[in-house]
């Protein structure tokens, strides 16, 4: 496999493995045994290993880093969104 379509699927695989642990079920990193969803390879190890196919493990790093600080900020939009809705639904039941 081409090492851009190599790295494609693995940022795919290190997505997927970000989902919240609440949504899955969790065991044991087949490599590092550190907790991941399903009892895959972690983010961490397959970051290890997009480093090493495209010969930056630094660069790898960092899009991880960049990728989980997307998911927090994500995260927080959906809560101020929740929060709008509720104070409107709140408003509306007083009229």
């Amino acid at each position: 496999m081409p090492s851009h379509a190599r790295a494609v699927s693995l940022m795919t695989k290190i997505m997927y493995q970000c989902r919240p642990a609440g949504t899955t079920t969790m065991a044991r990193c087949r490599a590092c045994q550190a907790p991941s969803p399903g009892g895959m390879e972690c983010a961490r190890c397959l970051t290890e290993e997009l480093g090493g196919v495209i010969g930056n493990r630094g660069a790898a790093a960092r899009w991880l880093d960049s990728f989980l600080k997307v998911q927090q900020d994500e995260a927080f939009v959906f809560v101020c969104a929740k929060r709008v809705e509720e104070t409107a639904s709140a408003g509306r039941s007083l009229e």
